[in-house]
């Protein structure tokens, strides 16, 4: 298991590294949500997506994740990584790879992923656009864990 928030726009994981020593490998599932360009009406071309990410509860946010889903799917390795900061077009913002003795427990490993991680890990978009800067209405309301102040490291 291995999660990640590293800043900047991603490189591509060493598949290999994922891997490791697992002889029972029948299926590997990558997710890779990369910038697009898009247009806005009123702000102009979309230039980067900049994230805020809260660490200490985004890290242990994906921990808990990788390790119910590598459970739940039985999962023989999982990676979570994040992007913080500017992420340009065309750059990965996030990636996840699902790796189970079949296909099928990866792909479902994977959307479980990527649609747990969109819902619960503090993590901000701010679209920078050529006009203007939007914040996405899909971001993670944040939340302190259960006996935690909510200080911020």
């Amino acid at each position: 298991m291995h999660v990640a928030i590293e800043p900047g726009g991603l490189l591509p994981s060493d598949p290999e590294a994922d891997r490791g020593d697992h002889q029972a490998i029948g299926g590997e599932c990558v997710f890779r949500g990369r910038t697009r360009p898009e247009s806005h009406p009123e702000h102009g071309t979309l230039i980067a997506l900049d994230y805020e990410v809260h660490p200490r509860l985004a890290i242990r946010s994906l921990r808990d994740i990788a390790e119910e889903i590598m459970s739940i799917h039985g999962l023989t390795a999982i990676s979570i990584r994040h992007a913080s900061g500017s992420v340009a077009i065309g750059e990965t913002s996030v990636e996840i790879v699902a790796i189970a003795g079949h296909r099928d427990a990866a792909f479902r490993g994977c959307r479980d992923a990527i649609d747990r991680l969109k819902r619960e890990t503090p993590i901000w978009k701010r679209e920078r656009w050529t006009d203007a800067a939007t914040w996405s209405d899909a971001a993670t309301p944040i939340e302190s864990p259960p006996g935690e102040d909510g200080a911020h490291p």
